[in-house]
């Protein structure tokens, strides 16, 4: 018997479901996306926890019929997501993040006119990267993290950290230590919170007059049309359009007044509110709404051709690895993503398909793959255990990826999820 036939228990256990919207409160929603079954997606398992049963959670959307937001079923407790499991995550863990957060530094610092001297918080702060160029740029920063294990690793870079989620007591500890804060910022994290409506209140009470609130993460439009049903799982309570945004912040008296579009996880944006009226952006942000509206974003009919579409390229892609297979060939997946674990999961593949995942981070390495069970190898593995097939589930840094797999192993064959030829 296989491991992972040995871990079908289903629990249910603290979960919340959703009948309302979390922006708008409206209690018009539709059920757009089913994906099935999951466990928490970024919840690499130690040795210890293998042979124990998993939770597994139904991972649903709903859209909102009033402000077009996008957002989970089900909620799964963020003690759950983030304490009681050691978070896996850093934002430090390629060149092409660490790259990506210098230039997200040195962009928000020249619009916001960041001064020496000025308070930087960043909530969902993870291993401090961020801050720490911020600190290079004389600021004072404060982060705010709820995973002991990421705090840890920000204190090595000599972040200090307030070890909670976003809210009012752990933005009191960060206005003791810095004041009041020129920027309030949250990166791939924003969509993590459940509590919205409290958490932009007591963000917007936090900011100077002249300060800033800005978020990145994934847009919404990217996700749907170009079909990344991989970037939902658990940990991503919303995905953002600028109409539920907009909607959002102007019920606490922010306003947007830049929206910059990148492709950082596939497609994300960048948007900046203040509390000054005067400096609201209409015309982008009516340009982006227009834009959203035109592709048909809040539309029934777009997520029944979404569903049908991942599902298509599910069964061509597993027809294709069945033929591999067949021919005794053994397959890697390369990249511990968790957006991988959702692929995986969705695509039921284990170790009656796959022989293992490859990553360089140490802290994955080590670890298995959530639902599926997969031991976690460093990448060097993939030639020395003579890997045929290498399936790429980080895809966001596939090129990468790729160019570093063939100096390890230049006889591996690489296969990109919806693909139809092998790399």
């Amino acid at each position: 018997m296989t491991l992972s036939r040995l871990k079908q228990d289903i629990f249910w256990f603290r979960i919340s479901r959703m009948h309302d919207c979390i922006v708008c409160g409206n209690k018009t929603l539709s059920k757009v996306i089913e994906l099935g079954f999951h466990p928490i997606a970024d919840t690499f398992l130690k040795k210890e926890q293998v042979f124990k049963p998993q939770k597994l959670y139904p991972l649903n959307c709903l859209l909102c019929r009033q402000c077009g937001h996008l957002q989970n079923e089900y909620v799964v407790p963020p003690e759950e997501r983030y304490v009681e499991n050691e978070y896996s995550y850093t934002a430090s863990n390629s060149k092409i993040s660490c790259a990506h957060w210098q230039e997200y530094c040195d962009t928000v610092s020249q619009y916001i006119n960041l001064s020496p001297q000025d308070h930087v918080i960043e909530f969902g702060s993870n291993d401090g990267i961020l801050l720490e160029y911020f600190t290079k740029k004389g600021a004072k920063a404060t982060g705010i993290d709820p995973s002991p294990s990421m705090a840890k690793l920000a204190a090595k870079r000599g972040v200090y950290t307030v070890n909670s989620f976003l809210g009012k007591t752990a933005l009191s500890v960060a206005l003791k230590r810095g004041g009041k804060a020129k920027l309030i910022c949250g990166n791939n994290v924003f969509n993590h919170i459940f509590n919205l409506n409290e958490s932009v209140a007591a963000a917007s009470q936090a900011l100077r007059p002249d300060g800033y609130f800005v978020f990145e993460s994934p847009y919404l439009k990217d996700t749907i049309e170009n079909y990344l049903f991989d970037m939902i799982y658990h940990e991503h309570i919303s995905y953002f359009s600028i109409k539920s945004a907009d909607y959002l912040f102007k019920k606490h008296g922010l306003y947007i007044t830049n929206i910059e579009h990148n492709k950082y996880h596939g497609g994300c944006i960048r948007v900046y509110a203040q509390k000054d009226l005067a400096l609201y952006n209409k015309k982008l942000v009516t340009d982006y709404i227009k834009a959203e509206q035109a592709s048909k974003l809040f539309s029934l009919e777009t997520y029944k051709k979404f569903m049908a579409k991942i599902a298509k390229d599910k069964f061509a892609t597993l027809n294709q690895i069945y033929a591999l297979k067949k021919q005794g060939k053994k397959i890697a997946a390369i990249g511990a993503a968790t957006k991988g674990n959702t692929l995986m999961n969705y695509y039921k593949l284990d170790s009656n398909t796959i022989d293992f995942v490859t990553d360089s981070s140490p802290q994955k390495i080590g670890k298995y793959t959530p639902g599926s069970y997969l031991p976690i190898l460093h990448d060097r593995k993939l030639a020395s255990e003579k890997v045929d097939v290498g399936l790429i589930i980080s895809w966001n840094i596939g090129r990468f990826l790729a160019e570093k797999i063939k100096k390890i192993n230049k006889n591996i064959r690489l296969i990109v999820p919806g693909e139809k030829k092998l790399l």
